[in-house]
């Protein structure tokens, strides 16, 4: 357990976000789900531009009109990043991103899901906060965050309202 009581098990090292399954019902859940196409997609390549890529990783197919739900934007964060996305230069404050494990908001709702929303949701503004951004970003760098800023306060407005 930790200091205050509460078992660590399941928790990222900062005790905030489920790293894996919290039960067995969970774990078969998860693991029943197909895994999302795009969990395995390299954006760029050249043949979009960089805010079409933002622009598919935000909305969903067919016709990328449809905003993708707050919980897909927070886990799939990474995927916008390089080298996955080969259309940005790699910067060392990439790797500082935490990762959320794919079934952190799986088989919750309510409050609970409310909640630990809430807590990624920090966890990603501070990450991606204007003020708290490198000031040696490159063009592209820059222009990534910011695309990922709009996408994800847009969600929260809509998520939350």
């Amino acid at each position: 357990g930790t200091p205050n009581g509460n078992s660590s098990r399941g928790r990222d090292p900062e005790g905030d976000i489920p790293a894996q399954p919290r039960n067995r019902r969970q774990f078969r859940l998860a693991q029943s789900m197909p895994i999302l196409e795009r969990e395995t997609t390299t954006f760029g390549k050249n043949e979009l531009t960089l805010e079409e890529t933002i622009r598919r990783w935000s909305h969903k197919k067919p016709d990328y009109k449809t905003s993708n739900s707050l919980q897909h934007l927070l886990v799939t964060l990474p995927q916008t990043f390089p080298p996955r996305n080969d259309m940005v230069e790699d910067h060392e404050y990439f790797a500082k991103w935490k990762k959320l494990d794919k079934e952190c908001f799986t088989d919750m709702g309510g409050d609970e899901l409310k909640s630990l929303l809430q807590r990624a949701l920090r966890k990603a503004k501070f990450f991606l906060h204007p003020d708290k951004l490198p000031k040696d970003l490159t063009e592209n760098q820059s222009l990534l965050f910011k695309s990922i800023w709009n996408a994800i306060t847009h969600q929260e407005r809509v998520t939350f309202g």
